[in-house]
């Protein structure tokens, strides 16, 4: 089970190959988004009407992961703990309430959190 942070969806939806050859080799997988994550990629300066349009399509093969008390609550303990952002203590708070890996390049920030297992790519 993976939990998608906004900067491998935009990887992803560029063509990165590493991205890619993740994306294909776990196809079978289940695969989370925090509806942050959405709002982020969705708000990106450079997405296309385009790449809007497919993101669409892709979403449906994953599970929305919705912030709701639990997850906000987690979120809130990680941001005091870590000072991270609010997106990004959601995001994180969302992968370890799905006990979940997080796929992301921004290793820097997530590292501060405990017990969050961190898939780099």
């Amino acid at each position: 089970m993976f939990t998608f942070d906004t900067n491998i969806l935009i990887y992803l939806a560029a063509g990165d190959p590493k991205v890619l050859n993740f994306w294909t080799e776990h196809r079978s997988e289940i695969f989370y988004v925090p509806s942050i994550v959405i709002a982020e990629f969705l708000s990106y300066p450079l997405i296309t009407s385009a790449a809007a349009e497919k993101f669409h399509d892709f979403i449906r093969q994953t599970i929305i992961v919705n912030l709701d008390y639990p997850i906000a609550a987690q979120a809130a303990l990680i941001r005091r703990e870590t000072k991270l952002s609010l997106a990004d203590a959601a995001v994180a708070a969302s992968s370890m309430m799905t006990h979940s890996s997080l796929l992301t390049r921004n290793i820097r920030d997530f590292k501060k959190v405990p017990y969050l297992d961190i898939i780099p790519l």
